[in-house]
């Protein structure tokens, strides 16, 4: 059965998804009230004009207490947040995803929200199946090497705790939905995926170069579950029609492949073994040379491909972009230094990259700019 929800609460509603899907709100008839919770209000402009936002880092000590009278009248909540910087502040990683997971969670519940939907990730899969469709069914314990991977699984393990106290303290039912997509990309994240990836002291001149590059140093194996951020959108809203509970995978149909890569960058592909490769990323991030860390590539060869049926036959969702698709709109957004108007989406600025490298090696600072 499908609902409408009245009102939905959105967390990272400025984000890569977020954005997405403030979209999809704005042509919604009958229309939904939407409250958006970010860390930066963005500007008022399409899409982030049809929300009613409010400033809450999650990785505070008192989001609970802020999100609790936001989700008292709310019928469903998005969780969407994530931090990937400062990329070397673990700790601020770890509380960003895990414990403000726990107040989102926690004060759905205790506001007593219907319905909250959680946006997880593949990355939460065991590894040992590589190149294998897994159902959700797949073991739980992720990748040790990859932050990334081991807060989601983290994450998980906060909504399962969650779940059992709802079921059982006299909570109102609070059915929990987790939407696990491959790789997530679009056009307008490109410049936010470069700016997380190349260091801080390189000119934006260079990293518009990034698509041009004639060799591409990559493993010839990789096989990667990835899917175009329109197609999460459209997973979040029909996880929000019809309220359906426990995890559902999302990705294309195909899996990206190298040589994918290599023909949306018209590259010639140099095979790099992926252990190769992470030993070298290993070395620049020790080195403070790149903000990326040796998980992300780890993950890359370890996320098995995902198998989404329960989301074809129970959410009705089918991906409306193919992965070769996906990965070709993000380099022509590499190119085209496409980008959104909030902080997250938005194009580095020659202060803010000043700022980062001169803190680049700081992992105190927690204060938001």
């Amino acid at each position: 059965m499908a609902h409408v929800p009245r009102k939905v609460v959105i967390t990272g509603a400025s984000g890569n998804v977020g954005t997405a899907l403030l979209r999809l709100f704005a042509t919604q008839e009958p229309a939904t009230t939407v409250t958006a919770i970010a860390r930066r209000t963005p500007p008022c402009t399409p899409p982030y004009e049809h929300a009613d936002w409010h400033e809450i880092d999650l990785a505070g000590g008192d989001a609970y207490r802020k999100l609790v009278p936001l989700f008292e009248d709310a019928d469903a909540v998005v969780h969407l947040a994530i931090a990937f910087q400062p990329a070397r502040d673990r700790d601020y990683l770890r509380r960003t995803a895990v414990a403000g997971t726990r107040a989102v969670a926690e004060a759905a519940r205790d506001a007593r929200v219907h319905h909250l939907v959680h946006l997880s990730s593949a990355a939460v899969y065991s590894p040992g199946a590589y190149g294998d469709h897994v159902t959700e069914q797949r073991p739980r314990r992720g990748m040790p090497g990859s932050i990334y991977s081991v807060d989601k699984v983290a994450e998980e393990d906060v909504l399962d705790e969650v779940e059992t106290t709802s079921a059982t303290d006299g909570h109102a039912p609070l059915t929990i939905t987790r939407l696990r997509p491959g790789l997530i990309a679009q056009h307008d994240e490109a410049t936010a995926l470069l700016r997380y990836a190349a260091p801080s002291f390189v000119p934006r001149s260079l990293t518009r170069r990034l698509p041009m590059l004639p060799i591409l140093p990559l493993d010839r194996s990789l096989t990667l579950p990835v899917v175009h951020t329109d197609d999460v959108a459209d997973a979040v809203m029909k996880s929000l029609a019809r309220r359906a509970p426990g995890p559902f995978n999302i990705a294309a149909d195909e899996p990206l492949t190298a040589a994918d890569v290599g023909e949306a960058f018209d590259a010639h592909l140099f095979h790099v073994p992926s252990a190769a490769l992470s030993v070298v990323a290993n070395l620049a991030w020790t080195l403070h040379l790149s903000p990326v860390h040796r998980g992300w590539i780890d993950l890359a060869y370890a996320t098995p491909l995902v198998d989404c049926s329960r989301a074809h036959t129970v959410l009705g969702w089918h991906p409306h972009h193919t992965a070769d698709e996906v990965i070709r709109e993000l380099v022509a957004g590499m190119e085209d230094r496409s980008h959104s108007t909030s902080a997250v989406l938005g194009e580095r600025s020659p202060i803010e990259r000043l700022r980062k490298l001169i803190t680049s090696g700081s992992v105190t600072r927690r204060k938001l700019p």
